[in-house]
């Protein structure tokens, strides 16, 4: 078994003024020590960790690439290292172009194109559609979870109808897995569409509204707490959303919502004046929203962070905006965009790394993940606290290049990324 020693960090979870050496054997840290304990370790390998810290990877529960199906956008061999890039350790893919992942052959397909590929942890979600009902105990070995769009989004894959939905949320509580939800109301965003048209930016705001997140949430919950459904919504856009899974939180149901970074960075404003390359669903809305979404960061009633890292080809993204394709490339730049919440004294290292690392890996039942810690897995990032850097799209290992945080400055920059004790990244 291969033995690394990685020397001389600083592990700001357990205190910034101190330096450790941390031993790894295989694929687990086996001995977290103050710096100079384990010096008579015969390790193969060391790594000098010149005073950086040492960060648990990141989990990044809400992903989109498109292989099989569109690989051309996006693969596991760019998508990965994108993610080994910005941080992310393990990630989450939802598949919402075809082929969907509807029972468990489709399933084990995509998951025999993930291995020989991918650089980081790599789980899937099964598709809620019609296709797979009655299909989800076969598979639930091999996933993630089960993810369901109740409003239309890319892939036109949205279920409408609550009788509909209903059988599905009750098919998701007997596998035991959570069921996540893309939460917009299609009736509402339909005759949004219709009265505001899609021609521009604030258009799409006043169509993809809070109030469409809102009604879906109230939705989902209510059929989760029917059917006894773990529920988590994800990529929250609207402080109503908040406040509404807070509400049920506290009346004891299994309920969590994450967000997403250009949620944090930008108002519908941004999109107004940069048009195209900030249309995703749900749509960016106010500062105000963006304010509780940072409120709900802090306090934890918004649990997890992900970056819905949607490619799409530069000259698609580039289209007028009723043309252009709804979706924000982040992976190579997660963990710095993430970490400059921290560098703007808006959320804590302690608050990003909660959202970031360990409440998604509670979620999705990862033991050994989440913390720099004796015992546990080996996905680890060293990054240069005084390092600070300027995004630049066309450095991404992602095929998505047009980026709506091009020339933005950011903080937390990875060195080195490990994965089960195995250097994917290093800078």
């Amino acid at each position: 078994m291969t033995a690394c020693l990685v020397t001389d960090v600083v592990l700001p979870e357990r205190d910034v003024a101190e330096r450790y050496d941390v031993l790894i054997e295989g694929a687990r840290m086996v001995a977290v020590e103050p710096a100079g304990r384990l010096a008579g370790s015969d390790a193969a390998q060391r790594l000098d960790g010149q005073g950086h810290w040492l960060l648990p990877g990141f989990i990044d529960d809400h992903v989109h690439l498109r292989e099989p199906g569109a690989a051309a956008k996006e693969g596991y061999a760019s998508g990965t290292r994108a993610a080994a890039a910005g941080g992310v350790t393990t990630l989450l893919e939802i598949q919402n172009n075809q082929p969907l992942m509807i029972n468990r052959a489709a399933v084990e397909a995509k998951l025999d194109l993930v291995r020989p590929q991918s650089v980081v942890n790599v789980g899937v979600y099964g598709s809620l559609v019609p296709g797979s009902v009655g299909q989800l105990s076969d598979m639930s070995d091999l996933v993630a979870g089960y993810k369901l769009f109740m409003g239309p989004s890319t892939g036109g894959i949205d279920v409408q109808g609550e009788q509909r939905q209903a059988s599905m949320f009750a098919e998701v509580a007997r596998t035991g897995h959570w069921l996540f939800v893309h939460a917009e109301d299609g009736d509402l965003v339909a005759e949004g569409l219709r009265r505001y048209g899609r021609q521009g930016a604030e258009a799409w705001h006043l169509a993809r509204s809070a109030e469409a997140e809102a009604v879906a949430t109230a939705n989902a919950l209510r059929l989760g707490a029917a059917h006894g459904t773990r529920v988590h919504i994800f990529h929250v856009s609207a402080g109503p959303t908040v406040d509404l899974v807070s509400e049920a939180r506290a009346a004891g149901q299994p309920v969590g919502c994450g967000t997403c970074p250009h949620y944090l960075y930008f108002s519908h404003e941004d999109t107004a004046a940069m048009g195209s390359v900030l249309r995703v669903n749900p749509s960016i809305k106010t500062k105000a929203d963006t304010e509780r979404l940072i409120e709900g960061l802090r306090t934890g009633e918004v649990d997890c962070l992900s970056s819905d890292h949607a490619p799409h080809p530069a000259a698609e993204k580039a289209r007028p905006f009723p043309d252009a394709p709804s979706g924000i490339p982040c992976l190579d730049i997660f963990m710095p965009l993430c970490l400059t919440l921290v560098d703007r004294g808006l959320l804590t290292l302690e608050q990003v790394l909660d959202r970031a690392a360990r409440t998604p890996a509670q979620v999705h039942g990862f033991t050994r993940k989440g913390r720099v810690q004796t015992g546990w897995d080996a996905d680890l990032v060293l990054v240069d606290p005084e390092e600070r850097r300027v995004v630049r799209g066309a450095e991404h290992f992602s095929k998505a290049k047009l980026t709506p945080y091009e020339g933005l400055e950011l903080w937390g920059w990875p060195r080195l990324t490990m994965v089960m004790g195995e250097v994917v990244h290093r800078r």
